[in-house]
């Protein structure tokens, strides 16, 4: 089975701060090396993800398995949600996990919200109360939990899977962080490249069952940009060769084919795309010389807009196609992607510019 593709509180009381042994609660001076400045080849990166994912579900069923873009998308975010956290303890020796959280809800909430309310009269028209079962997982991000272990995933948002398995990453990677540096554990790296290897050895063994994907065992991907990430923070002067970003590329192309033409072999197609996206992501941040040809065509202003705006796109386009194609009494996608589509990037466009930017902006006063 092949799963649709997609792609977080606080108050002040629960500003949690978790200091380092030994730390104080001074803040050090800030460092160039803290975090990464912003590199618009990452957004250029993001919109090669969204574009797999729109055209993936604006043609199905043809076998172009565009839902590898969900692996890109969660390599990426491994690396830099990591590298953010790794900001935070160079430079507080701790992470404040409230701060964090809110950043993410105030992030990614605002724009699920309004897209719930959006299409919720149309849902209702027509999947009539289905659709409220569908909205209440999607709005507290249970899709997958609901779907892996009651088989209950529901069909318009059925994209928020992926949401879900981000969201237990940010509750679970910021603490398994915090241990890992309080214990002075060597090689923090390698810690993540196992949960990376265990996940994305237990789905090769479960497809060669003939069982359905599991849900969790996609987020392999994310382990291993959180690997990345801890690895080039112990290796700062480390560059790669530009080769690395078009064997990056060509190895997410590779999935992309093998997996639409031989679906049994998705569990593999799913690990080329992320370690592809990897390989792209050290060309990119840490390239010998002033970059490569790759990292220009992803800097391009047009391929850096359609990154930013990749998540909204995400949102809106899933449950945008499936209700117009139940409403024209269709089952396939492809009979209706190509006016669902770009209907549903004119209203990721304009929750982007409308919600989205000044959302970022009231984040950033009240962070």
């Amino acid at each position: 089975m092949h799963m649709p593709t997609a792609f977080s509180w606080l108050s002040t009381p629960f500003f949690v701060q978790m200091p380092m042994p030994g730390s104080t609660i001074t803040p050090k001076a800030p460092s160039p090396q803290q975090g990464l400045k912003y590199i618009p080849a990452l957004d250029g990166l993001r919109a090669v993800a969204i574009l797999l994912v729109l055209v993936h579900h604006g043609l199905q069923p043809l076998p172009f398995a565009g839902f590898l873009g969900v692996d890109i998308f969660f390599a990426l975010s491994g690396f830099l949600i990591t590298t953010i956290l790794l900001a935070e303890i160079k430079r507080y020796d701790r992470i404040r996990l409230g701060l964090f959280y809110w950043r993410r809800a105030a992030r990614l909430y605002p724009a699920l919200l309004i897209a719930i309310v959006a299409i919720l009269p149309f849902g209702l028209l027509i999947r009539g109360s289905k659709h409220l079962f569908e909205v209440a997982l999607a709005a507290t991000y249970l899709t997958p939990v609901a779907g892996q272990f009651f088989g209950k995933s529901g069909l318009t948002w059925l994209q928020t899977w992926s949401l879900g398995i981000e969201e237990i990453f940010y509750l679970i990677w910021p603490f398994t962080l915090l241990l890992l540096f309080s214990r002075r554990v060597p090689g923090k790296w390698m810690v993540s490249l196992a949960l990376a290897v265990i996940l994305d050895g237990a789905q090769v063994m479960l497809a060669s069952t003939g069982q359905d994907m599991s849900y969790f065992l996609r987020a392999g991907g994310l382990f291993l940009g959180c690997s990345f990430a801890l690895w080039l923070g112990e290796h700062k002067d480390f560059r790669f060769a530009p080769s690395w970003g078009y064997a990056g590329v060509l190895t997410i192309a590779l999935g992309v084919v093998t997996a639409g033409f031989w679906p049994a072999l998705s569990s593999l197609a799913y690990i080329a795309a992320a370690t592809g996206t990897v390989a792209t992501i050290a060309s990119i941040v840490a390239g010998a010389g002033n970059g490569s040809a790759l990292k220009s065509v992803l800097s391009v202003p047009p391929v850096v807009y359609v990154g930013k705006i990749s998540y909204e796109l995400y949102i809106w386009h899933y449950p945008t196609a499936i209700l117009f194609m139940l409403a024209a009494g269709t089952d396939q996608l492809i009979n209706v992607g190509w006016y669902a589509i770009p209907g549903s990037a004119v209203l990721a466009v304009i929750t982007h510019h409308a919600l989205v930017r000044p959302a970022a902006r009231w984040k950033k006063r009240y962070s």
